[in-house]
């Protein structure tokens, strides 16, 4: 009986209806991943980095590579502000800049744990990371 009452439908009700509940369902699943950052996010950070990717770095190579981060982070803050914070503009943050900030916050995390176990005298880019982590949240 499903069957008629659906072969009843015009052809563009039945060829839109199933695409346009996978539409939404992909909607609501990706308006989860654009939510605000929070302690999750510190989770993601650490998974999305190997742990001990820096251990063959010296200090130095440290400081250069955190001052990159840095850069690189300040860059994709801009990005994502500018993308607005309207649910489009979340959206596109979400898929575009998302990741790679994600991942360079778990770098840095990393960057932290390798320079305090090497006993570095202090980088600045490393405490300048941690106030643009909190920038974002």
């Amino acid at each position: 009986m499903i069957h008629l009452a659906a072969n009843k439908l015009p052809m563009t009700a039945r060829t839109y209806i199933p695409r346009l509940a996978i539409a939404a369902l992909l909607a609501a699943l990706l308006s989860a991943c654009a939510g605000p950052s929070g302690p999750g996010d510190d989770s993601m950070a650490r998974f999305m980095s190997a742990p001990d990717k820096f251990v063959l770095f010296n200090c130095e190579q440290l400081a250069t590579r955190a001052a990159s981060i840095v850069t690189r982070q300040k860059e994709l803050e801009a990005l994502m502000a500018k993308a607005g914070p309207g649910a489009d503009g979340q959206l596109a943050s979400a898929i575009t800049y998302r990741p790679e900030y994600v991942e360079l916050r778990g770098d840095m995390i990393e960057l932290r744990k390798t320079a305090a176990a090497k006993n570095c005298k202090t980088i600045p880019a490393l405490d300048e990371g941690r106030s643009s982590d909190r920038a974002v949240r």
